[in-house]
């Protein structure tokens, strides 16, 4: 198959039809990352069970990339495009991504919130908010400027998580918005804005119930990939085409 931008690359395709590339570094842009790949990429080659969802005349293929199968492939993965978009802009110059964060909480209509002194990071994880044990809920991706701190849950293909928390009665915006609403103002006390931001393929991806008093925002993939500040623009809007495209 062809890439977003016209290239050549080796895929396989599931017994359930879901496209994936035989090495996971050829779904992701990663123009102006240098070195490459980048810490966090490494971090989320790990590998997986869903080799069995594939024909045996299709491992060889799944597992001619780096000798193994991992999520990354899979054309329905949600890292992939959170890298694409949030860790792309985590690597450009600070006034490129104050201009491009500028337009993003506009999109979010968050008008307090201020594009300056920012970081962009991705899949670290927080203390979890009922026990405060270590390895608690992962951040898809997270930033945090001069008054603000988003917490983003990033979804493609899959549901938001129910059955979370200590007493299994919570779901993953819930866990966020109550660990930003305890110890947020604490950690952060020159934040004026605190918000769990949830990303899917569609308006409804996400049911708002976080906090009282806490701010919730959703947006699609879409209209994310088409604001036009993003150094990389053009080829974010043909990454997120090609991936919808060819999304089963």
């Amino acid at each position: 198959m062809k890439d977003w931008n016209g290239k050549e690359i080796e895929s396989a395709k599931s017994k359930g039809g879901v496209i994936v590339v035989s090495h996971p570094l050829d779904g992701l842009i990663y123009t102006g990352c240098s070195p490459w790949p980048t810490p966090e990429i490494v971090q989320k080659l790990y590998k997986s069970n869903q080799l069995r969802s594939f024909s045996e005349d299709q491992h060889a293929i799944c597992t001619s990339g780096i000798k193994y199968y991992c999520d990354l492939q899979s054309l329905h993965s949600e890292d992939a495009i959170t890298w694409s978009v949030f860790g792309t802009m985590g690597r450009v110059k600070i006034t490129q991504r104050e201009e491009w964060l500028a337009d993003f909480f506009k999109l979010l209509d968050l008008p307090k919130a201020s594009p300056n002194q920012s970081e962009i990071f991705l899949w670290r994880r927080i203390p979890h908010p009922d026990t405060l044990v270590s390895g608690g809920p992962e951040i898809d991706f997270g930033i945090i400027t001069k008054n603000t701190v988003v917490f983003g849950e990033a979804k493609w293909k899959s549901q938001v998580k129910s059955s979370q928390g200590k007493r299994k009665n919570k779901d993953q915006i819930q866990l966020r918005g109550e660990w930003l609403i305890k110890y947020g103002t604490r950690l952060f006390p020159e934040s004026s804005v605190h918000a769990v931001v949830g990303i899917g393929r569609f308006q409804n991806s996400f049911i708002d119930i976080t906090p009282l008093g806490f701010l919730f925002r959703s947006v699609t993939w879409e209209d994310v990939c088409s604001i036009k500040s993003h150094p990389y623009a053009e080829e974010v809007q043909r990454y997120y085409k090609w991936k919808k495209e060819h999304t089963k």
